[in-house]
């Protein structure tokens, strides 16, 4: 396993104690429950530690087809972070 994955898999361990601490176990814009990811407003390769991957105030937590329209939709992405995270 190279640092990058390294690097995922613990941020990615540490987003799932936070969100399901702040109670946050389901799609936070369709509220389904199935199929759920980390969804950041930067692209990962962009982060370059543990901290900046797992800080709950640059992800959100969606399902599959939430995360896509995220995904290819800049403007769509920083609204959803504006009404979710305040920023």
């Amino acid at each position: 396993m190279n640092n990058r994955m390294a690097m995922n898999k613990k941020a990615n361990a540490i987003l799932k104690d936070k969100f399901e601490g702040a109670g946050i176990t389901f799609c936070e814009i369709c509220g389904s429950q199935s199929f759920l990811s980390f969804a950041h407003r930067l692209k990962r390769r962009h982060m370059g530690n543990v901290e900046e991957l797992s800080d709950i105030n640059t992800c959100l937590l969606l399902c599959i087809p939430c995360h896509q329209r995220q995904e290819f939709d800049k403007k769509l992405s920083d609204e959803w972070f504006k009404r979710l995270r305040g920023k």
